[in-house]
């Protein structure tokens, strides 16, 4: 049995005193058909890839890239719409990759790197254990309640692949303490050991300051188990988790970087507004001050302080089955203007209809009220929830689901979204629900 307690620490202090050397990376495909083609390399950012290097490829199907590489992480190779997952560590000279055929995941032959030999051993491994488990839970969805050996048998051929799976992990781990692969295998069971505890457990076994890890998925993962294991009663504690997870992954400033931005897109897409605002006050606005945002970071949160609260809200058009609208002349006509995005077919959204109804109501002779806009493909979808859920104000569609313009410009990343507008477009909040709302307006409209 292995201790993973003990692997995290081996692993770190070996890489911790390993000698960095450069990194060549080459390959052929088996077809000329995709000559002159060109190949994009990305490197990881947490769970999303940078294009750093592209080449093209060669009249008999090699390729090479002239750059060494020497930082460490998971990479992409990517012809057109075709990815191909892979590591590049310097401790290793050279990687050199055959593709017999597209898509590449599926044609790769590792001819020289142990360590996407181990990388793409272990998905191999990995798929077809998963397929038995399909294949399993697809059998169990035939049989009857009372047929419960037949069950059992199934469960037992799941149980038997995932040991199996796990039996080809365990060796892959011992094959190389010292590995990318086994630190980042390492890290992975360090954090699925510490979900559900407290967050300080989190920092405990995971380096948010390790530009390798940052070079993977798990560095997101390890934010998202920091940010669950909370258990947060108000919003202000995601301020102060922020903070912590800030000085955590200050040690590197790759990673202090990185850190920024993906807070910034965590609580711009999932709220809280505080802290997303928190966010650009204590660490955006200085870092700007100092030129040394990023530019793709720097146009983001530009966007994003384009409808934060105390700014006045893009004036768009909306639809009205053919007939357009400009807001600023609907919101013009009461005090307050809850703007709700939604979709037809989004339950959590028909979950905040009853709320949003009784305080439409309540608060409508007040001044308030609510414009719908459907992020719908579909507008017999459209119609038909209006109708069902008997909905009182009005709603609008462009009926091209996330492309509409007012999706767009309200910088809209998830449904049910809520604004709330003045008379002059002004946003007052940006409530995380129609509870949420429920509360503003009884401050505003007592």
């Amino acid at each position: 049995m292995l201790d993973l307690r003990n692997i995290v620490l081996l692993v770190s202090a070996i890489f911790a005193s390993s000698t960095l050397q450069a990194q060549y990376l080459s390959g052929r495909f088996d077809s000329t058909r995709v000559a002159g083609q060109w190949l994009t390399l990305s490197i990881a950012r947490g769970a999303s890839y940078h294009a750093v290097d592209s080449v093209r490829i060669q009249a008999k199907g090699d390729f090479s890239f002239r750059e060494k590489f020497d930082l460490p992480g998971y990479y992409q190779l990517a012809l057109a719409n075709d990815q191909f997952d892979m590591l590049l560590d310097a401790r290793e000279a050279q990687v050199d990759l055959l593709f017999n055929g597209l898509p590449m995941q599926q044609h790769v032959q590792v001819q020289k790197s142990d360590e996407n030999i181990r990388l793409w051993e272990y998905k191999f491994a990995s798929r077809q254990a998963q397929a038995i488990q399909y294949a399993a839970d697809q059998q169990k969805l035939g049989l009857q309640p009372a047929d419960t050996a037949a069950m059992a048998q199934l469960d037992s051929i799941r149980e038997r692949a995932e040991r199996v799976k796990q039996g080809h992990l365990t060796r892959l781990i011992a094959q190389d303490p010292t590995s990318l692969f086994t630190k980042t295998v390492a890290a992975d069971f360090a954090l699925n050991s510490v979900m559900r505890k407290a967050p300080g457990d989190v920092g405990k076994v995971f380096d948010f300051s390790d530009p390798e890890l940052m070079h993977s998925s798990m560095y997101d993962k390890a934010v998202m188990v920091f940010l669950q294991n909370m258990n947060p009663v108000n919003e202000s504690q995601f301020s102060v988790a922020a903070d912590t997870l800030m000085v955590l992954a200050s040690k590197a400033p790759e990673c202090k970087a990185y850190m920024m931005d993906h807070l910034i897109d965590l609580f711009a897409t999932y709220g809280p507004e505080s802290a997303l605002q928190h966010m650009v006050d204590a660490y955006y606005v200085p870092a700007n001050a100092k030129a040394s945002v990023d530019p793709d970071v720097r146009a983001k949160v530009e966007q994003l302080m384009l409808v934060s609260v105390g700014r006045t809200g893009p004036d768009v058009t909306l639809n009205d089955h053919g007939v357009e609208l400009q807001l600023a002349e609907l919101a013009a006509k009461y005090k307050y203007t809850a703007l709700f995005f939604y979709s037809s077919t989004c339950s959590h959204c028909h979950d905040q209809i009853p709320t949003l109804k009784r305080d439409y109501e309540l608060f409508h002779g007040k001044g308030f009220n609510v414009l719908g806009i459907a992020l719908d493909e579909d507008s017999t979808d459209f119609m038909t929830s209006i109708l069902e859920n008997a909905i009182p104000w009005p709603s609008y569609s462009e009926f091209i689901g996330w492309g509409a313009t007012s999706v767009q410009a309200y910088q809209v990343k998830a449904t049910p979204t809520f604004y709330l507008l003045d008379d002059k477009l002004r946003i007052v909040a940006k409530p995380n629900d129609a509870a949420d709302l429920r509360v503003k307006l009884r401050s505003l409209l007592k």
